[in-house]
């Protein structure tokens, strides 16, 4: 198997004519398909037992980063860090005003099987939105925070989308699944979206979304920003 990509224009740019790639239409390989490659191996180690051995693989892991600790293994790498303004040297963590971000980073195993992956360039025919980059305005941050209440940006491509279907939108979605959708836009273009953060987002961490159903086409069409946002004060 090869990483599929594809060539869309790149709004971020100043160049009207250059492209950008797209990884379209690859895989997602779960836990048990992991485990199905292992015991296909000729490992001696059955399903149910290579399945117990990960499970308390996640939870040490889970109770690591729970304790506070960084964590550091060969396929990966998690720390925690801070999101939020502090008022001055004698201000304190405040859930409403902070929050706990997990940062991941490929370990040394992964970052060596990045060599490997083969590419193969496909053409990009389904059309969906992409989100390219998040900017906070307030704060000026990119791809990390927002503010509540204030303006931010989606810069992309075919993120324009009809504000007087409710399911069509930018949509806000934390991670119990939780959605809420922006209903004051102020900008609504195929490259650019701009719009005030629901002021009830104020603590939690977020994914955003936009979803369009295009001219010509019956289904909906979504794009999401895979990038954690937190909310700052």
């Amino acid at each position: 198997m090869a990483l599929r990509y594809g060539l869309i224009l790149n709004h971020l740019t100043d160049d009207p004519d250059d492209y950008m790639g797209l990884v379209t239409d690859n895989e997602t390989i779960t836990t048990e398909q992991i485990v199905e490659r292992m015991i296909g191996k000729g490992s001696t180690v059955t399903k149910a037992e290579a399945l117990s051995v990960i499970e308390e693989f996640n939870y040490a892991i889970v109770d690591a980063v729970a304790n506070g600790n960084n964590v550091n293994t060969e396929l990966f790498k998690v720390y925690p860090s801070l999101s939020g303004v502090f008022a001055n040297e004698q201000d304190a963590f405040d859930k409403n005003r902070h929050s706990i971000r997990l940062n991941l980073n490929a370990g040394k195993r992964l970052s060596e099987a990045i060599s490997n992956i083969e590419l193969r360039k496909v053409e990009v025919i389904t059309p969906q939105p992409v989100i390219q980059r998040f900017s906070d305005l307030k704060t000026k941050t990119i791809n990390e925070s927002f503010s509540p209440g204030q303006i931010a940006s989606l810069k992309g491509v075919l993120l324009k989308f009809d504000e007087e279907d409710d399911k069509q939108g930018v949509f806000f979605i934390a991670v119990d699944g939780t959605e809420t959708r922006v209903s004051n836009l102020v900008k609504n273009k195929p490259s650019e979206l701009l719009f005030f953060v629901p002021e009830s987002l104020t603590a939690g961490t977020f994914q955003i979304e936009v979803r369009s159903i295009f001219k010509n086409y019956k289904s909906m069409r979504v794009g999401r920003l895979l990038i954690d946002l937190t909310p700052v004060s």
